[in-house]
């Protein structure tokens, strides 16, 4: 599809950066009936593209992130995995990062040291891929990240139909298995 033709998908509300200068057409589409905001993106690093879009759920609400970093750009995620900390975060996109403990098969590079780092350092924020390929030519470079308390209500497929050099990756949360919030004290 070129960029200039309009993506639509009846019922759904559509995020993208598509309208953006050198946009690489990523995109999050949320079903219509789902109440949510458009949320201001941390900076991921130059030349990092990146959409937010706040779900507002029953209890709490959920922030989810698609990142897109092309591979001669410089991840920048400390702020964006941090956010795990405050709030409950669904961050999914094409990170170009490569290191073994995230895919066993490839070497390091410098953005998947940089993640690795962050998951060591930041305890609330957890990789959910199942180790299986991502990108046609066998390596994992698509990555899911949820908030550690999302994990139990969590699953991440790989869709082997859907594909460009990568494959669809589908991504469920039943929020409605997640514990409610805890009371607050009695005052």
């Amino acid at each position: 599809m070129s960029k200039d033709k309009q993506f639509r998908l009846p019922g759904y509300q559509q995020y993208s950066a598509a309208e953006r200068p050198n946009s690489h057409g990523s995109m999050i589409l949320l079903r219509a009936t789902i109440p949510r905001s458009e949320v201001e993106p941390v900076h991921c690093g130059d030349g990092v593209e990146a959409q937010a879009v706040r779900i507002h759920l029953a209890n709490d609400s959920l922030v989810v992130y698609i990142i897109y970093k092309p591979p001669t750009k410089r991840l920048e995620a400390g702020e964006l995995l941090t956010q795990a900390t405050q709030e409950l975060v669904l961050i999914a996109g094409d990170f170009n990062a490569h290191h073994p403990t995230i895919n066993p098969t490839t070497t390091m590079n410098q953005d998947g040291h940089h993640l690795v780092e962050l998951l060591t350092d930041v305890s609330e924020k957890t990789l959910i891929n199942t180790g299986e390929p991502t990108h046609i030519l066998r390596g994992a470079l698509d990555f899911t990240f949820v908030s550690t308390e999302l994990v139990p209500v969590a699953q991440w497929e790989v869709d082997g139909e859907l594909t460009s050099d990568h494959f669809a990756t589908t991504t469920t949360l039943r929020m409605e298995l997640l514990p409610p919030p805890p009371r607050p004290p009695p005052r």
